[in-house]
């Protein structure tokens, strides 16, 4: 399953949009470019379907679509991969709230899009994952959510292939003169124990593309996953002055950072150094940027011909 999916975007639930979007921005990192209109412009009716908690039941919202689209949300543009920042409140509203009563901001699903979206969610469902939202435009369904937080705490999201605007959208925001050259590779995804994580992946259908194995320095085991054009990292912290122990201890298991491809990772570390921002670790090989302060994220850069070598940390 996935293979033939396209990255959409990682989805980040904030309580403040311009607090996270102005981090990134002030370091350097990604770029603010606007909120992306998230029903087709087309003329007709819109249903929304979902969970206000995942504990209770289901609730449907009909309305008219065609009209001037509400914005919610903001997006940073970071190399190749969109950023989507949306505001929420913890409390009930929506399941997806629950993230930030229970963890606090951070990143907890991530968009594809797919060209047979029945299909796709039809597997999640036989596999045991629960619709917990699902959006329709004139009876089509141009979204849904699946439940896969059983291990790693990830959320998938699934859309219907890019309309001309999306497409267009997305080449314009690349194109910004602030946009970094970074080519965006996947997740590291925190967990308690990454074989059991693993397994549970693989049971959904998705490819594993190394064995467990052990960083001594770093105080992980890591594994990992092909998702759809993108790779899961599982990462299982050994030793208590770990980073991703932090991580874990913080807000449990969950997506702890976001790799991206550098082509000079020296010029782009001291550039990063010189905007204020915090290193974790830097090496000729990668580098960890701590960019936690708003968003609970790390960043990691790797040079692009080791990771190509080597997915190992």
């Amino acid at each position: 399953m996935s293979e033939d999916w396209t990255l959409n975007h990682l989805g980040m639930m904030v309580t403040e949009k311009n607090s996270v979007l102005n981090h990134f921005q002030s370091l350097g990192v990604g770029v603010s470019v606007g909120p992306q209109p998230l029903q087709p412009y087309e003329e007709g009716t819109g249903e929304l379907m979902y969970f206000q908690t995942l504990d209770g039941d289901p609730i449907t919202h009909q309305f008219k679509t065609g009209g001037p689209h509400n914005f919610r949300d903001g997006n940073s543009q970071i190399g190749n991969c969109q950023l989507e920042v949306y505001p929420m409140k913890p409390g009930p509203g929506m399941f997806i709230s629950e993230y930030l009563k229970k963890k606090g901001p951070g990143i907890n699903h991530i968009a594809f899009n797919t060209p047979d979206i029945d299909r796709d969610t039809e597997r999640f469902l036989k596999n045991g994952c629960d619709l917990v939202f699902n959006a329709t435009v004139n009876g089509k369904t141009i979204e849904n959510y699946l439940d896969t937080r059983k291990y790693g705490d990830v959320m998938i999201s699934l859309r219907p292939p890019a309309d001309e605007w999306e497409i267009v959208w997305r080449k314009n925001n690349k194109s910004h003169p602030l946009v970094k050259d970074w080519k965006f590779f996947g997740v590291g995804v925190v967990v308690k124990d990454c074989e059991i994580a693993r397994e549970y992946y693989s049971n959904l259908g998705f490819s594993i593309e190394k064995e467990v194995l052990e960083s001594k320095d770093l105080g992980v085991k890591v594994c990992h996953l092909k998702v759809g054009p993108m790779m899961f990292e599982l990462i299982e912290p050994t030793k208590d002055n770990s980073v991703y122990q932090e991580c874990l201890s913080a807000r449990g298991e969950g997506i702890a950072d976001m790799t991206f491809i550098v082509k000079d990772l020296q010029s782009e570390t001291k550039g990063l150094v010189e905007k204020g921002a915090d290193i974790l670790i830097s090496t000729q090989e990668y580098t960890l940027i701590d960019t936690r302060k708003e968003g609970n994220t790390i960043i990691r850069l790797f040079e692009n011909a080791y990771l190509y070598k080597s997915f190992v940390l």
